[in-house]
């Protein structure tokens, strides 16, 4: 849990669960460039439901050791998107998160590309990485 603020009365906290509800709400904003997937590259359906399916969690990890923050995000690019741009999309909006809840920025996100969706899955291992000194 990420602690926003402390004062004499008690402390206000996140849950690591609603950081990762509000990333992947972001990443389902660039589904026409990107394929949510697991770690192994298996792409995640997509489901035209209000709700957010409870295996797109598999395509986010958030982890919380000694107050660094680190997240990683597995996906699959679409053919024809710019991996470097949507890399940045995605720091962007991760980023622009954690600024929304008052956080420090994660000391680092990685971006794992498991494969390129043209007409059918072409396996990659690609990491795009940011450090937040």
């Amino acid at each position: 849990m990420a602690v926003i603020e402390r004062n004499e009365y008690g402390a206000v906290g996140v849950n690591k669960s609603v950081i990762e509800k509000m990333i992947i709400e972001d990443l389902l904003e660039l589904s026409d460039s990107l394929i949510l997937c697991n770690k192994k590259g298996k792409p995640i359906k997509e489901k035209p439901t209000p709700w957010i399916d409870p295996d797109q969690y598999d395509a986010i990890e958030v982890t919380d050791k000694r107050g660094e923050v680190d997240v990683k995000i597995y996906i699959i690019a679409r053919h024809g998107s710019n991996i470097s741009k949507l890399s940045d999309k995605i720091f962007d909006s991760i980023g622009q998160t954690f600024e929304l809840l008052r956080l420090d920025k994660p000391s680092s996100i990685n971006v794992k590309v498991r494969g390129i969706m043209s007409n059918e899955l072409v396996k990659r291992n690609i990491e795009v990485v940011r450090k937040n000194g």
